[in-house]
């Protein structure tokens, strides 16, 4: 129980520090401000990874054991973009058909939100599935023919932006934190360090469709959701807006990532899938 109690309150610590630390570089450093006022968010994927990397690092622990892991990297690379497009078609028909419309500062409303979270159900459902019932394309596929369509949806956004008349650099550096920041700083730290820090006390005691789940998936996931319901929070500034919609449809969403990362055993897939939707979801924002 002792074992069980101190992993849960490890990553509760981690995760707190981890937040006030890059809230704080983003409102006490010029640079922070700069970047925020610019639109980015590197340092937020920045300071996951760090800390992710140096706790590994400085509790001895595998990084293997952790998802960081490049093994069989070809068929998860193809794994994240699949699952990285076909959701984004998915919500573009769906917000094509129903007019729906969410603020990316105010966050989603409870429609939007229980739509997003329900469809990050279907989405987990039909991932366990594929992977029961496995085309062998995804192992077959050459990685050079995967890098360079992965290479090619990453350019679209700066081809709309160009002809939109954005400043190409601009929509690259977007293009860049979306891709890494959000994408892999965010799976590493959250499917990486959180989820694999419980399972590691808890164990995976269910097996569904395939794949061993423990507690470490909805802690994960719940974490996920929570540092999203603070997007709108401002603490510095006595703001304290929460945003519990944006957290529950973030919540489906890490359960989403979080299989793939247990039946995986990489955090690489989810990252890829992770940020190039988030990249492409950029695209309608950069229209005319």
């Amino acid at each position: 129980m002792s074992k069980r109690l101190l992993a849960l309150a490890e990553v509760t610590v981690v995760f707190a520090l981890v937040h006030v630390t890059y809230r704080s570089f983003k409102h006490f450093t010029e640079l922070g401000k700069q970047e925020g006022a610019a639109g980015l968010n590197f340092s937020t994927g920045s300071v996951m990874i760090l800390f992710t990397l140096l706790l590994l690092w400085g509790c001895r622990r595998s990084f293997e054991e952790y998802g960081l892991t490049f093994k069989e990297w070809p068929y998860h690379l193809n794994i994240g973009l699949c699952w990285g497009v076909l959701p984004v078609i998915a919500a573009a028909i769906v917000v094509t058909t129903t007019h729906l419309e969410a603020d990316p500062h105010r966050g989603p409303s409870g429609t939007v939100a229980l739509i997003a979270a329900a469809g990050s159900l279907v989405y987990t459902l039909l991932l366990l599935l594929m992977f029961r019932k496995e085309r062998s394309v995804l192992r077959r596929t050459p990685a050079w023919i995967s890098l360079l369509i992965l290479f090619v949806l990453l350019t679209v956004p700066l081809g709309v932006g160009w002809r939109s008349g954005r400043p190409v650099g601009n929509v690259f550096l977007t293009v860049l934190w979306l891709f890494l920041g959000a994408g892999f700083g965010e799976e590493i730290f959250f499917r990486g360090y959180i989820q694999s820090r419980i399972n590691s006390a808890f164990g995976r005691p269910i097996h569904f469709l395939g794949v061993d789940l423990g507690l470490g998936l909805l802690v994960s996931s719940l974490f996920f959701g929570l540092i999203h319901v603070l997007n709108t929070v401002d603490y510095f500034d006595g703001r304290f807006d929460f945003s519990w919609w944006w957290g529950l449809m973030n919540v489906g969403a890490g359960s989403f990532f979080g299989c793939m990362r247990e039946k995986t055993g990489s955090i690489l897939p989810g990252a890829i899938a992770h940020g190039l939707s988030d990249v492409l979801q950029e695209i309608p924002s950069l229209m005319p």
